[in-house]
């Protein structure tokens, strides 16, 4: 019985493939290549989503300011400067209070939505280009 294992072992002995390394390390670019493949689709789909997304949200914002009386505000300081210089305080409060937070927050994180989906888009197409040419 020994003598059969130890047949057995010898044949089994372990031969390295002279290629072994370097199809190791092509099948880790092809994996990073697709991974980088997905990031991009992801990014760009949320840049686009983000970009159609902003279009309402931005006619919400005009109808918004318009409906709280913002621009009357606003058009006040461009009318009559010495009325702002002597009551700023209120003026300051009044634009402040007139200013739709909601429809302002939203349109804003849309757009850094949108800018940061696309700083991370190019950076995955220089990166792409850089370490995983064609």
């Amino acid at each position: 019985m020994q003598d059969k294992l130890t047949k057995i072992f010898q044949k089994a002995k372990y031969e390295e493939s002279f290629n072994l390394s370097q199809n190791i390390w092509l099948t880790l670019l092809k994996r990073e290549k697709r991974n980088t493949q997905i990031k991009l689709w992801i990014f760009t789909l949320a840049g686009i989503t983000s970009l159609v997304g902003l279009v309402p949200a931005l006619k919400i914002l005009g109808s918004d300011l318009a409906q709280s009386g913002f621009y009357e505000y606003l058009s006040l300081a461009f009318s009559d400067s010495g009325l702002i210089l002597s009551a700023w305080r209120e003026f300051v409060f009044s634009l402040a209070e007139s200013l739709p937070i909601l429809s302002v927050v939203f349109t804003l994180s849309l757009v850094f939505i949108f800018f940061l989906s696309l700083k991370y888009v190019m950076k995955q197409i220089i990166r792409n280009q850089l370490l995983l040419p064609a």
